[in-house]
């Protein structure tokens, strides 16, 4: 295949009336998928979206963002979704960045349409979905009235761009990622064959479509496999395994974040009596992956990627899990594709097991490149290899173990204190929800870092800090036992459920935040 609109249009004529999309109580085979598709390219088309045109959506999980999205591709435009949770002003930096021509808003970003309009004056077309009469906008439920023709055939390559998907910005301005038809293409093959995807299985996920994991993984994959993909709104903690048992779905994807939301839950009599057997995710608490799974009744095949490398590392099917592990290169599955991983040292020279460095990888799914941005991809694929600024380990048979972000790393008193090492240690303490830490400088630092954390506590739980102290101090190293600790209601998140941590820094003295208990100064005091 050479593109994914042949991709589309394969499977269509293949598999025609066979089921492929839930969402709720709409079902949809794989051919009424490619005639709602080809009326959506219609009417984009009319609007003059065409070859290299970027295309946005602001839209949250539904039928119709995927009838768009694929629209967008068969036009040979490019797609660029918006995260949700974005702000007016972030969305229209990734909006003018982009260069997007023809906007589509549904109705949870309704409420922005003003202040994008006025910050960006590009945008040639605003339209609604979902949005019903009264919008205020061109609808794009008009279009599924026009001729299901699909439109003027093109010349698409691997290398024609298919997606910009603008990372995160938790730090500084987010950056573009560009990733061509071939990525996505050979990606989803490979993510198929590596968790053994195949046209009986039901597979389920509430990840949002916006972002890389839901697009590349779930929605892809199936549809490349001829398998049924079950998707939900949203996440419910509560409902996630009754969708399960309604949809009859046999295999799950979440994020690491839904899978300790998911464990934290209180123990119910039949978490086990589900149907599905196999969860694609980022983990499990620490320590507790074998007990996920006999709790659940399934089997955990962990999962690290980053927009820049979907085709990145999963674990084994057909071998048992390992704790703390993020797993093994994904198996590649599309014609000239390897992929590769090292850890690597501070002159990019491999490590041998068990040392600490930097996640590298190498495939020819990376990213082609951050979009307008050519000194950020040089450094990010120096000799090829992209260079992911993750702290990671490899152990002697080649299972990666991830330590945290490279710029998560507290230096205090000569070491380097990994945050991820200190949360895991967090989340362990039946004391606690959730947790996150910084790095802060108190004035009697002299230079260095001391670690304060952030702790969502558990009902009931005591609210003093020494029991939780103690438990840190029994599995870490004292100077990785923070020192600063603040009670919080909720950690603030973006819409993948991870930590932002720039909204925690809301002060430069976080130390002296109101609540704070110091440990040091407690230890210091009179008895």
């Amino acid at each position: 295949m050479r593109n994914l609109r042949e991709l589309m249009e394969t499977r269509a004529a293949e598999l025609g009336s066979k089921e492929y999309l839930v969402f709720g109580d709409k079902t949809y085979s794989f051919a009424q998928m490619d005639r709602r598709v080809n009326q959506a390219a219609q009417g984009l088309r009319a609007l003059g979206l065409g070859p290299g045109d970027k295309a946005a959506m602001l839209v949250g999980n539904s039928p119709e963002f995927i009838w768009l999205w694929w629209a967008i591709l068969k036009l040979g435009a490019v797609l660029v979704p918006v995260n949700l949770r974005l702000t007016a002003s972030e969305a229209a930096y990734i909006l003018n960045h982009s260069e997007t021509k023809v906007v589509l808003l549904g109705d949870q970003s309704l409420p922005l349409l003003e202040e994008l309009r006025a910050q960006c004056p590009g945008v040639a077309h605003w339209l609604g979905v979902g949005l019903g009469p009264g919008g205020g906008l061109a609808a794009s439920e008009d279009f599924y009235s026009l001729p299901a023709e699909p439109p003027p055939p093109l010349e698409l390559g691997l290398e024609d761009p298919a997606g910009i998907l603008y990372t995160s910005g938790t730090t500084g301005f987010p950056k573009g990622v560009v990733h061509s038809h071939g990525n996505y293409l050979a990606t989803a093959a490979s993510f198929a064959r590596t968790c053994g995807l195949g046209p009986g299985d039901r597979l389920l996920t509430a990840n949002p479509l916006f972002h890389v994991n839901a697009q590349f993984y779930s929605c892809l994959g199936t549809w490349y496999r001829g398998a049924t993909f079950i998707l939900a709104e949203k996440f419910s903690a509560s409902r996630m395994w009754g969708w399960a048992r309604e949809h009859r779905a046999n295999k799950m994807v979440m994020l690491l974040a839904l899978t300790t939301i998911l464990y934290n839950r209180p123990p119910q009599d039949d978490d086990a009596d589900n149907p599905v057997e196999l969860v694609v995710a980022g983990g499990a608490p620490k320590g507790h992956y074998a007990d996920f799974e006999r709790r659940f009744g399934v089997k955990l095949q962990t999962l690290y990627s980053l927009s820049e490398a979907p085709l990145a590392l999963m674990g084994v099917l057909d071998q048992p899990v390992r704790d703390g592990s993020v797993g093994v290169p994904m198996v590649p599955d599309w014609p000239g594709l390897t992929n590769e991983v090292a850890v690597v040292d501070e002159q990019d020279r491999p490590l041998p097991p068990g040392q600490t460095g930097q996640i590298v990888l190498r495939s020819q799914a990376l990213m082609r490149e951050y979009f307008k941005d050519p000194q950020a991809t040089a450094e990010a694929l120096k000799g090829g290899w992209l260079h992911t600024g993750d702290r990671g380990r490899m152990d002697e048979d080649g299972w990666v173990y991830f330590l945290g972000r490279g710029k998560d790393v507290i230096r205090k008193k000569g070491e380097n204190v990994g945050a991820v090492e200190v949360e895991n240690a967090l989340a362990a303490s039946e004391l606690v929800v959730e947790a996150a830490v910084l790095g802060v400088m108190p004035p009697d630092a002299a230079g260095e870092e001391e670690i304060m954390a952030f702790v969502v506590r558990s009902p009931g739980a005591d609210p003093g800090w020494q029991a939780l102290i103690a438990h840190c101090q029994e599995v870490l190293a004292d100077f990785k036992v923070p020192r600063f600790w603040l009670a919080v209601e909720e950690l603030p998140k973006n819409a993948m459920n991870r930590v932002v941590k720039n909204r925690l820094r809301q002060r430069e003295d976080l130390e002296n935040t109101s609540g704070t208990y110091d440990r040091q100064k407690d230890k210091e005091a009179p008895a």
